[in-house]
């Protein structure tokens, strides 16, 4: 018996049988057979590693808008890298389509406020990301949310790029990467751009607590309980409760 890729070859014909005595059907003895069929499995396998590495990271409840970018680039980066050009091609053309329909403005600013990235991963030289693009950005965001035009969150700004105290790394470190601490830290200093940042990190980018709530619920709220009167319910509590 031959065994290819640590997978026993098994003879496609009638009489075959595998280690519990099934009898196995020539068509799926032939798959298993083809040294193509383990080769792509493999592929598919390097393939789905890291995406659902990404999905169990952003369906958390502490996942952040940056995540999500951090998500985009890093599945472009994996397909780009892949050896099969036009399936690639076809992936990466899907990714920027779903890209397009999010809002990308308050994706970006939500990487430029986290203080480890900044706008280290930014080049200047790319159209619409300069800091005065940026800035428009803070100052559209700040006027929808707050329903005022803001007065200093540009000098607020260019103080936190520049990572003036209290926006250097040493402060920041002291927070154990809790954001939204950090930010109702330096809202003493820049009260505006502490607002932008604390309304941009708290946004939940998934429905994962919602759901577990109404799963909850379910529980709580099942069809023999929402048929007990007000009496029946307390002789229960008093019977199992003593109250």
């Amino acid at each position: 018996m031959i065994r290819i890729n640590g997978v026993s070859n098994i003879p496609p014909n009638n009489t075959s049988y595998t280690h519990n005595g099934r009898k196995l059907p020539d068509n799926i003895a032939d798959i298993i057979n083809d040294n193509e069929f383990w080769s792509v499995l493999y592929q598919l396998q390097d393939l789905l590693y890291p995406l659902c590495g990404f999905l169990n990271k952003i369906q958390k409840d502490s996942a952040k808008l940056y995540e999500v970018l951090h998500c985009f680039g890093y599945v472009l980066k994996i397909f780009k890298s892949n050896s099969d050009i036009s399936f690639s091609r076809r992936i990466i053309n899907r990714l920027e389509k779903r890209w397009k329909d999010w809002e990308q403005p308050l994706l970006i600013l939500s990487m430029v406020l986290h203080p480890l990235y900044k706008h280290f991963k930014f080049k200047p030289s790319i159209p619409n990301l300069s800091f005065v693009h940026l800035g428009q950005m803070l100052k559209y965001y700040y006027e929808a949310w707050f329903k005022k035009k803001p007065i200093s969150i540009l000098s607020e700004f260019m103080v936190y790029i520049k990572g003036e105290d209290p926006y250097d790394y040493n402060s920041f470190s002291q927070f154990k990467n809790n954001l939204i601490n950090f930010w109702e830290f330096t809202s003493g200093v820049g009260p505006e751009l502490a607002q932008i940042a604390i309304r941009i990190h708290g946004i939940s980018i998934n429905s994962a607590s919602v759901e577990r709530m109404w799963s909850s619920m379910g529980h709580i709220h099942t069809i023999k309980r929402n048929r007990l009167n007000v009496c029946t319910y307390l002789f229960y509590l008093e019977s199992h409760f003593k109250i």
